[in-house]
């Protein structure tokens, strides 16, 4: 496979980023609303039809209060779809970043992966070969694959057998 990822990418402006998140998060802040798993089960969900039919919804609503159930709250419907209607760029615009950066190291740590399974590949062949300080190394990094031997025959199906 060939390396797609090939550029070192500055500690300041990995900090310029960071500052600039905590920015947005800040000013964001006041008007977001967290939710937990559970809540989150619970709530109903838009999609692009379901944008359109809000938005149409509560234009038919204000041109015709009569329409209007008297404990749905109008200016409360008007309020959130405000909100979507702010908040939607932003999270278009949030969401391809974390797609960017989340392709990004996908990259990178397959090609990281890949070079550092080749090596160990190779610190495994000279540690058989009893090449100096290979073995410690092997013994080290061999960790990472404990419990992933071969499989061990089902003693059930042996017997049956």
């Amino acid at each position: 496979m060939p390396n797609e990822f090939h550029s070192d990418i500055p500690q300041s402006v990995v900090l310029e980023v960071q500052q600039a998140l905590n920015t947005i998060k800040a000013a964001l802040a006041p008007y977001l609303v967290s939710l937990t798993p559970e809540e989150r089960k619970t709530m109903l969900r838009m999609a692009d039809k379901t944008v359109a039919f809000v938005q149409k919804t509560n234009d038919y609503a204000t041109s015709n209060p009569a329409f209007v159930p008297p404990f749905v709250d109008l200016a409360e419907l008007k309020q959130d779809v405000a909100a979507l209607t702010a908040l939607t760029p932003l999270h278009q615009q949030l969401e391809q970043l974390a797609l960017d950066v989340d392709s990004t190291m996908m990259t990178a740590g397959s090609e990281a992966y890949g070079n550092s399974l080749t090596i160990y590949n190779n610190i495994k062949f000279l540690a058989q070969n009893k090449q100096p300080g290979a073995q410690t190394a092997f013994e080290d990094l061999k960790q990472r694959f404990a419990g992933q031997g071969k499989v061990k025959a089902d003693p059930a199906k042996a017997s049956a057998n």
